[in-house]
């Protein structure tokens, strides 16, 4: 038997900066994950931006999300010598004469003014179609996750701190000081292992809705090297090279690449513009979406140092980070977590004393 703080269960967005943030603690850690890619955070795109554009609203606490994340991951840039966040600057092509005058009526606000402006110079292309105008959205960005994932993954395993192997929750055993799986000894279980959480026998009464989402990338030598949004997001990868999604679907929950996203994202691109392309590739993935679209953060409501960092869903890159050290905060800390991702707001009306492994 060996002794660490923490068991992770789960190397995806949520885990990994989970470790990353005790490793800025320098406590102590073993994540259990079966190094799989068929998953969602190795479909994710990795776009982040601090507007909601369908009704043009700051997303939920872009303000405080987006400058912790990219600290965050520039500080692992440093430590693992490598780079996965490139910050960019998104076009939003309007759609209408009323989202133009919205935008506009926007720009000076005080809560806006620093995100979003008017813009008339930088599609000047003759293939994209802008009758309506665009306007200009900083503080975006993309987190290339599946390279995050891959290089950290290395600096676990170099570290020792990696177990390749499935969960096996009858293995997990309580003990006097925290737990016991297999032979490690911790003080602290974290899960985060996706959408799957709905059939951990811990968390099992936390409810759930996971979307699925697909994307594709396409090769095309007339597109602007710009992020571009409107419908669907176009994201420069290389000079002819683009990633275009995402989108959301409740009916299939499978991995399987559809035809049908295939041409609904292929419909959404063609409104953006008029271009010869062809795809190269296409990813689906399915999120851990809760009904709320907010993380699911806490401790279980009667075990002990048993937490779950889990329901990132579209915005993971954004609130991995800041709900990590949310969760520290409170395990050693002793302060609130955010009431609108606490677990406790689903533990009260779902959760019953049911037996458990």
């Amino acid at each position: 038997m060996f002794k660490v703080d923490f068991i992770i269960f789960g190397q995806g967005l949520a885990g990994t900066s989970l470790a990353h943030s005790l490793d800025f603690k320098n406590k102590s850690y073993v994540i259990i994950d079966n190094c799989s890619t068929e998953t969602s955070s190795f479909a994710a795109a990795g776009i982040y931006h601090p507007i909601s554009f369908k009704r043009l609203l700051l997303a939920w606490k872009s303000n405080l999300l987006i400058p912790f994340a990219e600290d965050f991951y520039k500080k692992i840039e440093l430590n693992l010598n490598t780079k996965f966040l490139k910050k960019h600057s998104l076009f939003r092509i309007f759609s209408s004469i009323e989202e133009q005058n919205n935008w506009y009526s926007k720009i000076d606000e005080p809560n806006f003014k620093n995100y979003i402006s008017e813009s008339n110079k930088e599609l000047n292309n003759n293939s994209i179609n802008f009758p309506y105008g665009y306007g200009k959205v900083s503080s975006a960005g993309r987190l290339n996750v599946s390279k995050y994932l891959l290089e950290s993954r290395a600096h676990f395993i170099e570290k020792k701190s990696l177990r390749k192997e499935n969960f096996e929750f009858s293995s997990i055993k309580k003990t006097n000081s925290g737990f016991s799986y297999k032979n490690i000894n911790c003080a602290h279980l974290v899960f985060c292992e996706g959408q799957n959480y709905v059939k951990n026998p811990f968390f099992n009464y936390l409810p759930s809705k996971p979307s699925k989402g697909e994307t594709i990338v396409i090769e095309c030598d007339q597109f602007p090297e710009l992020l571009i949004n409107k419908g669907c997001f176009v994201y420069p990868l290389s000079k002819t090279n683009f990633l275009v999604g995402a989108t959301y679907k409740h009916n299939d929950l499978s991995y399987r690449k559809s035809k049908e996203a295939r041409e609904e994202l292929i419909s959404k691109l063609m409104n953006i513009g008029d271009f010869k392309f062809k795809i190269i590739q296409q990813k689906a993935g399915v999120r851990p979406t809760t009904y709320d679209r907010r993380p699911i953060v806490g401790n279980h409501p009667k075990i002990n140092n048993m937490h779950i960092l889990n329901g990132l869903g579209s915005k993971g890159v954004m609130f991995a980070p800041y709900f990590s050290n949310q969760l520290l905060a409170q395990i050693y800390e002793g302060k609130e977590i955010d009431s609108d991702v606490y677990v406790g707001r689903y533990s009260k009306k779902y959760f019953q004393e049911l037996k458990q492994p």
